[in-house]
């Protein structure tokens, strides 16, 4: 990464970062060898000099009746990053504060195309931590196609042990091989309930909907309904053969 970047995420702005670095690696020098080397100009140099003395990284000596300017140790810059990250660590809980007044409101996101419900699997790996179960309703047609699932998502679905409870319909389930860590009941043939090409998700506290009939998907992000949707889930997994 370059230097210059590095250190602009320390708080210094580029032309002092780029006066920093001149006197780091070309030695101790005036104020028209720094414009020089850094390419500045030198009433640019002038008005910057204070602020890196200020923070700690530039001294001064004199050679003469000239005055010029050293570069302390790059150590120095630790100290910048401590203050960073203390400033960091006391803005947080006022952050979390903002962020606890919208929480418990709902969040609905939409998504469009194959690439949009590649978005919403790819929440589900992503939001879930290892182990943990998500529950599915699959009125799908036949079985899942792969131009619907994000990059090795079977893959990552499995390192994370990601367990699934699945609820479908006949003829969906037999298409699927029996896995220890996906357990499918089903709904019988008789009932049209699962012939809509539709998919429901339940997952951490998201609800997420997909319709494979117009490759549109939207997931609500709500506490409250997720848990509601979960329990109602469970009622009906129970009550399943």
């Amino acid at each position: 990464m370059e230097k210059i970047t590095i250190m602009s995420r320390l708080g210094l702005l580029e032309n002092e970062a780029k006066i920093y670095l001149s006197l780091v690696e070309k030695g101790a020098g005036t104020v028209s060898d720094i414009a020089k080397r850094a390419g500045l100009h030198r009433p640019t140099v002038y008005k910057h000099i204070p602020d890196l003395q200020e923070k700690g990284l530039i001294g001064t000596s004199h050679k003469g009746k000239r005055t010029v300017y050293i570069a302390e140790t790059p150590e120095k810059l630790n100290h910048l990053l401590d203050k960073v990250n203390e400033e960091v660590r006391l803005e947080i809980p006022q952050l979390i504060e903002e962020f606890k007044k919208h929480e418990n409101k709902p969040v609905m996101k939409f998504y469009e195309n194959k690439a949009g419900i590649r978005e919403v699997f790819e929440d589900i790996l992503i939001t879930l931590k290892r182990g943990e179960v998500f529950y599915r309703y699959s009125s799908r047609k036949e079985p899942m196609i792969d131009s619907y699932l994000p990059k090795n998502y079977r893959t990552r679905r499995d390192a994370k042990q990601l367990e699934r409870l699945v609820i479908s319909g006949e003829d969906y389930a037999k298409h699927k091989k029996r896995r220890l860590e996906r357990q499918i009941k089903t709904v019988p043939n008789n009932f049209d309930l699962f012939n809509y090409d539709i998919t429901l998700i339940i997952y951490a506290n998201k609800v997420a909907v997909i319709d494979f009939n117009s490759d549109t998907a939207f997931v609500m992000e709500n506490p409250p309904f997720a848990s509601f949707q979960k329990t109602l889930f469970q009622l009906l997994y129970e009550k399943l053969l």
